[in-house]
């Protein structure tokens, strides 16, 4: 075992020169006559030395246990800093009258001593105010450019093993077993042996010299305590993970005001908006942080039994370090992370829905009564500027959750490398085909990329007229399509007051058994047979039938057994062509199967696809039979520029990754049924829910009031619901459906935090 004794500053025992030798040293080396004033020192003995005119200086008399080399890093890198950034508040290095950066004096035992000077900094020391949030983002955003003025800094010196530089840890791991109490003890032997497994991934982190120890004790601000105008003690420097720096800062500097998390959050977004953190660094962050309040706790612990009086000077850190612990850990890793994210994303915003309706128009409305301004996700959780936590409980679009970090990287490594279109080669774009085709019914085996399920609705409706050679496209009441010329015709979502209905289009009546005229799907099917005779009376004939298989513009109705397969046999007779528009309903979204048509027993001539196909990523695709694309290739040439780039092609295959390999199609499943189940479950309680359907993660929730459907009430709830951190919306003909269909991570404490926020929001009603 490694003796931790080869640390540098684990014992502490600075030197102990008089005040009369500290004014000689001053006086007869640096040329400075004055009075001496000793200060605190971990392992130097410090003074301050204050002539008669001028600033003065800190005369610092080092441990014999100091490396000259380390020294002439720590020299180097201050005279290095304020080349790079005059501006930087850091000590400018005094020489000797013979002009070295240091000397050395013998104490009475004859052991020699090095003695250097550094210009005396005025302020109050930061320890001695309560830091506001404006102070944190200003020393983290100093921090970051002390940082950033290191960047490009070398020295031979500046590979010393002390004992603050956190992969210490490895050698004082042992030493934690001194802790008391013995429940103090068990939680820094959990974090340290958590950072132990985390360490080997610091190899994969920025590197750098850093200054490692600016807590407050080593800061200084101006009267008004807004401003950071002062940093000390270069002592503790190394060259090691950039993050280093600012978990010292974020984990030390605390107040009595916010939580030891609001602390850190300010100085990490103040961090971040001068030298922007990686997206590996957020979560780094929080094992440093933790790691290193364990760290102090196991020094103290050492200095207890072999150095108490260096163990004094730990007990202000001492009395925060298990607190803060606690504090993080309650909160948990991705909560912590995602408050960090968060407030680096935000920026000022106080007239943000002016400047939106000044640029984008008051036509594009806001959800909810109270606009959400959202600067982060992560899963099915999506966070304000100020960390609040919000529980996404209606954006199907990331469908792998909120900020994926394996699409993320897919898209950012193929950006780097190439984006090109389709018409040449590329490996991705065709494995993509491939894994797609494979999820399909046999004969679904050839595919179409585009950019949006809109386009891809627009392309089935060029390729049916384009094989059958006819015109007419029978759709579902209300339903919804798309935003393209023909997509947006396709789609009769507002009613015919809003947009007139085309006359190649004929609707069909809504299968709907909690509220239509009829329960079995026969009597809806039959008005197919109405539709197709009105479309071959124009001279139009039947196109295609386009159906979104989970009925979502409807309202996510429960369409009887049946009726989709009822419906497309019939339009099939007549010549026409069957598309699944599974924008909304694909990709393991309904639980039971990974495509909404599946449900039904219908293999469609097409499907259609968009929206959660890549996460977020525009791309949509159609995918159809070789030989329906062959007539359609024969006829029309088709091309997109964007629709299967290489860019999207790798958003997608990692989506379809995630998809499969973390079983998210099964979590819709078994998630999904307990949610409807818990909803239901309050319907004796709240008979405004007057209905209850759905599969897998796609939930409709009918609101009556006084026996009919109530779409102010719906508004109510889903506003009550967006007051308390869920988001949800509102659909159906007459928009009284709580539409609820989160991405696909959503877990089941996810679950129980929105049953029992809607079971809050409809008691107060």
């Amino acid at each position: 075992m490694t003796d931790p004794k080869t640390l540098l500053a684990l014992e502490t025992s600075p030197p102990c020169f008089s005040l009369e030798a500290a004014t000689g040293f001053a006086r007869d080396l640096f040329g400075i006559e004055g009075s001496a004033k000793q200060l605190y020192g971990e392992r130097d003995q410090n003074f301050r030395i204050t002539p008669a005119q001028g600033p003065g200086i800190i005369l610092k008399i080092l441990s014999p246990t100091e490396l000259e080399s380390a020294v002439d890093f720590q020299i180097a890198a201050l005279e290095h800093i304020r080349a790079m950034d005059p501006a930087l508040p850091v000590p400018r290095v005094c020489r000797t009258v013979s002009g070295a950066a240091y000397d050395f004096v013998r104490d009475a035992a004859g052991v020699a001593h090095m003695v250097r000077a550094l210009e005396f900094q005025p302020g109050r020391v930061m320890d001695d105010v309560e830091p506001t949030p404006g102070l944190l983002r200003d020393v983290g955003g100093q921090l970051a450019r002390l940082d950033r003025a290191l960047a490009n800094f070398f020295h031979p010196g500046m590979g010393q093993k002390i004992v603050w530089d956190l992969r210490a840890i490895e050698i004082l791991r042992p030493s934690a077993a001194l802790i008391e109490p013995a429940g103090d003890r068990a939680l820094v032997e959990s974090v340290l042996e958590r950072f132990l497994a985390f360490r080997p991934l610091l190899d994969r982190l920025r590197h750098q010299p850093v200054h490692n120890d600016l807590h407050p004790g080593n800061m200084l601000v101006d009267a008004d305590a807004t401003r950071l105008t002062g940093m000390l003690d270069f002592g503790d420097m190394i060259h090691g993970p950039l993050i280093f720096d600012i978990a010292v800062t974020a984990a030390e500097t605390v107040g009595s005001s916010l939580d030891p998390i609001a602390y850190a959050t300010e100085i990490v977004a103040g961090y971040d908006a001068v030298n922007p953190l990686q997206p590996e660094e957020f979560g780094a962050l929080f094992e440093a942080i933790i790691a290193r309040h364990a760290l102090a706790a196991t020094i103290m612990a050492w200095r207890k039994q072999n150095d108490p009086a260096g163990a004094e000077k730990l007990a202000a850190l001492a009395g925060i370090g298990i607190a803060a612990i606690q504090a993080f850990l309650a909160a948990g890793k991705q909560r912590v992370v995602a408050r960090f994210r968060a407030a680096c994303a935000s920026r000022p915003a106080a007239s943000l829905p002016a400047r939106r309706f000044a640029v984008l128009g008051k036509g594009l409305e806001l959800s909810y009564e109270e606009p959400v301004h959202l600067v982060y996700g992560q899963g099915a959780h999506l966070f304000a500027p100020d960390g609040t936590d919000y529980l996404d409980a209606y954006n199907n679009v990331p469908s792998v959750g909120h900020g994926n970090q394996r699409v993320a990287d897919a898209i950012s490594r193929q950006m780097h490398w190439m984006c090109t279109n389709t018409r040449y080669l590329h490996e991705t774009v065709v494995e993509y085909a491939e894994r797609l085709t494979a999820t399909m019914p046999d004969g679904l085996s050839q595919v179409l990329f585009v950019n949006s399920g809109s386009e891809a609705n627009d392309t089935a409706y060029r390729i049916a007229k384009a094989v059958t050679g006819r015109s007419g496209v029978i759709v579902i009441s209300g339903a919804y399509h798309g935003i393209t010329e023909i997509s947006a015709a396709l789609s009769p979502y507002h009613g015919p007051q809003a947009q007139p209905l085309e006359p190649y289009i004929e609707v069909l009546e809504v299968p709907d058994p909690f509220r239509g005229r009829f329960t079995e799907a026969a009597s809806y099917a039959a008005d197919a047979d109405r539709a197709i005779a009105a479309l071959q009376a124009k001279g139009l004939g039947v196109a295609m039938l386009l159906v979104d298989s989970a009925f979502t513009a409807h309202g996510i109705t429960a369409a009887p057994e049946g009726y989709f397969a009822a419906i497309a046999a019939k339009v099939r007779a007549a010549g026409g062509l069957v598309v699944g528009d599974e924008v909304q309903s694909g990709f393991g979204r309904m639980g039971e199967a990974f495509w909404g048509f599946a449900r039904h027993g219908v293999v469609p001539d097409m499907v259609t696809l968009g929206k959660p196909m890549a996460n977020g990523h525009p791309t949509g695709a159609v995918v159809t039979r070789p030989e329906i694309l062959e007539i359609f290739q024969r006829k029309i040439e088709f091309f997109s520029t964007f629709g299967g780039n290489p860019v999207s092609a790798a958003a997608a295959l990692a989506t379809l990754n995630v998809l499969q390999e973390e079983d998210l199609q099964g979590n819709a499943q078994h998630t999904g049924m307990a949610l409807r189940a818990g909803i239901a479950s309050l319907q004796a309680r709240f008979p405004l829910l007057a209905d209850v359907r759905g599969a897998g993660l796609m939930t409709g929730v009918e609101i009556y009031e006084n026996g009919q459907p109530s779409r102010a009430l719906a508004k109510r709830i889903a506003n009550g619901m967006r007051r308390a951190q869920v988001l949800i919306g509102t659909e159906g003909p007459d928009g009284n459906v709580l539409k609820i269909r989160p991405p696909l991570p959503f877990n089941d404490a996810d679950a129980m935090r929105f049953l029992a926020t809607l079971e809050r929001v409809l008691a107060a009603l």
